[in-house]
């Protein structure tokens, strides 16, 4: 009995690192911040907390992300073998039945609790768990199209809650479109890290790495294109505030990761870059809380 309990708790820890569950975590807390300080005006915390949609609409976004990494694995996992064995030796305790069960069955439930919430919030998540499927079936291969159908959905799974609220605010959705670019360029790290399998697999970003001038270059115009949102989140926010710190913070990240490439573009150096990115996009996450 007990060999079973420990069995069955590592099967579990290890469906947690696959789905990623620091990444839904870090989107369900931006959810949250986002509906208690922009949303609400900042006075009803306590309505906000009993809106019992907004639960539903939070978990039913981390079950379809779940689901989403479950399946990118399942069509990825021997490109992720050469890119990183360790982690997909560990991922392919998990078997293909159970996995394949394990993502109907989040979907499903996803998408009750999203009918449940309202009828536009579960067409939204059908929607959203289709090209999850899509994106993982046929996108992520057609180079440019993989890193920005990636790009989007995860700003919509964070924006999925303004559909809740029925407005967007000009400051969120400066917010959005500077975390736009941020996510989109992260992706252009990634592909650097997966070089390797991408490689063996005729994959996607081969054609883009097969140059890597033009690659970074295309990196570069990403991120002073940031300036755009930046100067009229400053503009509209003022240079003093708060959330203006943080975004100008999260820039100053930025640049530092496109340094990174600047130096090699090489695996190595794409990681450096990939956690920087990371680090911003926590920062800009907390920074909501001053919209």
């Amino acid at each position: 009995m007990a060999s079973k309990i420990k069995s069955k708790l590592i099967k579990l820890l290890i469906l947690l690192s696959l789905t990623r569950w620091y990444n839904i975590l870090l989107t369900m807390i931006a959810q949250y911040l986002a509906a208690f300080f922009v949303f609400n005006n900042r006075h009803n915390f306590k309505e906000t907390f009993q809106d019992t949609n907004l639960h539903l609409i939070v978990l039913c976004t981390a079950l379809l992300l779940a689901a989403g990494y479950i399946i990118n694995f399942f069509y990825d996992r021997e490109v992720d073998l050469i890119n990183y064995p360790k982690r997909t030796q560990l991922f392919l305790k998990l078997n293909k039945e159970f996995l394949l069960r394990t993502y109907f069955i989040m979907v499903a439930v996803g998408l009750i609790l999203a009918f449940v919430a309202s009828w536009k919030i579960g067409v939204f998540f059908f929607c959203f768990g289709f090209m999850l499927w899509f994106y993982s079936h046929k996108l992520k291969r057609i180079p440019y199209i993989r890193e920005v159908s990636a790009t989007l959905l995860t700003i919509a799974s964070f924006f999925s809650i303004t559909l809740h609220y029925g407005w967007l605010s000009q400051e969120m959705f400066l917010y959005g479109w500077l975390m736009f670019f941020i996510v989109l360029i992260r992706e252009g790290f990634k592909d650097i890290e997966k070089i390797k399998g991408n490689a063996v697999y005729s994959y996607y970003s081969l054609r883009l790495l097969e140059d890597p001038i033009k690659f970074r270059n295309i990196l570069h115009v990403l991120a002073w294109s940031t300036l755009i949102p930046l100067g009229l989140f400053i503009y509209f926010m003022g240079i003093a505030h708060i959330s203006t710190i943080a975004m100008c913070l999260v820039w100053l990240l930025l640049m530092a990761a496109i340094f990174t490439i600047q130096v090699k573009v090489n695996k190595r150096y794409a990681a450096l870059g990939n956690n920087l990115l990371k680090l911003s996009i926590i920062i800009a996450i907390l920074g909501v809380v001053w919209l």
